[in-house]
């Protein structure tokens, strides 16, 4: 099976400078900041922490690696590498649809800061490319268009990603004192909001996350239709 190339914008791969006393490779980094980013988070990584972690210095890492920016693609590529896969089913395409965006939810909170680092950065690698091709077949398969493939792949990262970055943060605020505030509004400024205050408060995290990701599929079919002489 052929190598998946890197993309052209990550730094290529060298040998360590001589001069340095410990062997030292890319992966070899992105391990220690996966490490790192699980012990400290995302707050608490940098390169020069990093590098002391390793046992080296800054420039050693910036050989290897050509910024932070970079460092967290390469960290991204890996944990979208992770991704359980699936073989595409034409038959049962939505519920293989509804069942990668749990995995990716899975994925995202077993690995801290994850969904963070995933918020406006595409993954591209050798370890995330295979997922994303397995992803697009499964849509592929169901005969969407074009069009609503690329958009829909595009729609369901941006989701699940604000979706778990929102569940890894610190519950703020307690829901029934915030429906009991909006139940409490003047009926007269506010007469929808305040008679929705139980339902804008119901519900638990996966409850919410279900009934989104079965709104997100089921829409695909209606957009199939609009999309479907492109």
């Amino acid at each position: 099976m052929a190598a998946v190339p890197d993309p052209p914008w990550w730094r290529r791969r060298e040998e360590s400078p001589r001069a340095e006393r410990k062997p030292l490779t890319r992966d070899a980094i992105v391990e220690a900041a996966l490490a790192l980013l699980e012990r400290d988070g995302l707050q608490g990584l940098s390169m020069r922490r990093l590098a002391q972690e390793l046992g080296t210095g800054a420039a050693s890492l910036y050989w290897h690696v050509g910024d932070k920016e970079e460092l967290l693609s390469l960290m991204l590529d890996r944990i979208v590498g992770e991704a359980e896969v699936i073989e595409p089913d034409p038959e049962n395409w939505q519920e293989q649809v509804k069942e990668m965006l749990r995995a990716t939810r899975r994925l995202m909170r077993k690995r801290r800061d994850a969904a963070q680092i995933s918020l406006g950065r595409i993954p591209a690698g050798p370890n995330s490319l295979p997922v994303m091709e397995r992803t697009l077949a499964v849509l592929a398969a169901a005969g969407l268009p074009a069009r609503v493939i690329s958009y829909a792949a595009d729609m369901f990262a941006l989701y699940v990603g604000g979706f778990a970055y929102e569940e890894s943060m610190p519950p703020r605020g307690d829901p029934a004192a915030l429906g009991a505030y909006f139940a409490s509004l003047p009926r007269d400024r506010f007469p929808t909001l305040a008679s929705l205050a139980s339902e804008l408060t119901a519900g638990d995290a996966d409850e919410r996350f279900e009934f989104a990701i079965e709104l997100l599929v089921r829409g695909l079919e209606a957009m199939a239709e609009r999309y479907a002489d492109e």
